[in-house]
């Protein structure tokens, strides 16, 4: 079988540290070539060209998609300047693998859902945590159980490391930018989601550290279309100090299940545990998303973009409930554009 032609699109930090590594160690196999990289910083688009030698560069994506013969795409940008990268990719039948939020916008969403959806292509969205070695084990196990709600813990810490990741009109807040893992792992445990409510408490702008403009605390409560419910409690707040927490924990009858990626316990008892691999996960996913293309086979990945919108209009819909004194949304309102918000 001949390799898998891949285009990358957004060079910056996420492709530097995760994708374009994995990209490389399937290229290496013989499994893919990188056919071309596109970025409008030429500075960033040289210097990966120089490590991972595409065999076109591109500051322009109309260009690339009129000039090269593409199986793949990877889309890596920030979810406000998504335009029509996604839509000439479905149109051309090329497989896309989208870094998440996939948007900011659920209107272009559902517009994007429908152009993939007619397309019938391999999708990918980066939602990781569903190829942490720990995930799988920990939803066998809650198959076997009988959930009746949850609690995401997620207490960030660190200090801002690129600008549009820092301002809420931008990237969405910390809910939507790093949160959306933990939600979307919730619904890869449990099932789709069918509204939310959510109250922030927002920073002063004598207490931010520039140029972060992002709420302290997100508290975010969910009901799923099962009769389950969940509650996300989620502080960016530990600035200065090298701790930060991120956990889920699924309860059901007589039974309290942990997971972190590293470790599952059950009642306190240890029932999975791995090392830590730096970016294994990233390693998984990408190899996950390349067979699926190698097959044809869109079934194959365990986030294709169609259903995973329901993810982004769980945290949208908490930024919008938020926006509107804890307002209770339904999900499927915010997408079909009859709630609240877009």
């Amino acid at each position: 079988m001949p390799p898998i032609r891949v285009g990358c699109i957004g060079l910056g930090f996420i492709s530097e540290h995760a994708h374009l590594p994995a990209l490389a160690a399937l290229a290496e196999e013989g499994k893919i070539v990188f056919q071309a990289f596109c970025d409008m910083s030429e500075e960033t688009l040289k210097t990966q060209a120089a490590i991972y030698k595409p065999q076109a560069t591109y500051t322009n994506h109309h260009e690339m998609f009129d000039k090269e013969e593409l199986d793949a795409v990877y889309l890596c940008i920030p979810p406000a300047v998504h335009s029509d990268e996604l839509l000439i990719a479905a149109d051309k039948d090329i497989a896309l693998f989208v870094e998440k939020p996939q948007t900011l916008d659920l209107a272009q969403a559902a517009e994007f859902n429908a152009a993939i959806e007619k397309a019938g292509i391999v999708t990918q969205v980066g939602y990781v945590y569903r190829y942490e070695p720990s995930s799988e084990p920990t939803r066998e196990l809650i198959l076997q159980r009988t959930p009746r709600h949850a609690q995401i813990q997620n207490f960030y810490s660190g200090q801002p490391i690129r600008y549009w990741t820092s301002r809420y009109e931008l990237c969405g807040g910390s809910f939507v930018e790093n949160t959306i893992h933990s939600v979307d792992l919730l619904r890869y445990f449990l099932g789709d989601i069918d509204a939310v409510s959510a109250f922030y408490v927002e920073s002063l702008p004598e207490e931010r550290i520039e140029p972060m403009n992002l709420p302290h605390v997100y508290n975010v409560n969910y009901r799923f279309k099962e009769r389950l419910t969940a509650n996300a409690s989620v502080s960016r707040v530990m600035s200065n100090v090298p701790y930060s927490k991120r956990e889920i924990l699924v309860i059901s009858d007589d039974s309290i299940i942990e997971w972190t990626p590293t470790k599952v316990t059950e009642n306190g008892e240890v029932v999975w545990e791995g090392e830590t691999q730096a970016r294994g996960a990233f390693f998984s996913q990408t190899r996950a998303f390349i067979e699926a293309v190698q097959a044809g086979d869109p079934s194959m990945p365990r986030s294709p973009y169609v259903p995973s919108i329901n993810s982004l209009a769980a945290v949208l819909g908490a930024n919008t409930s938020a926006e509107n004194g804890g307002q209770l949304l339904l999900l499927d309102d915010l997408v079909a554009g009859t709630g609240t918000g877009k």
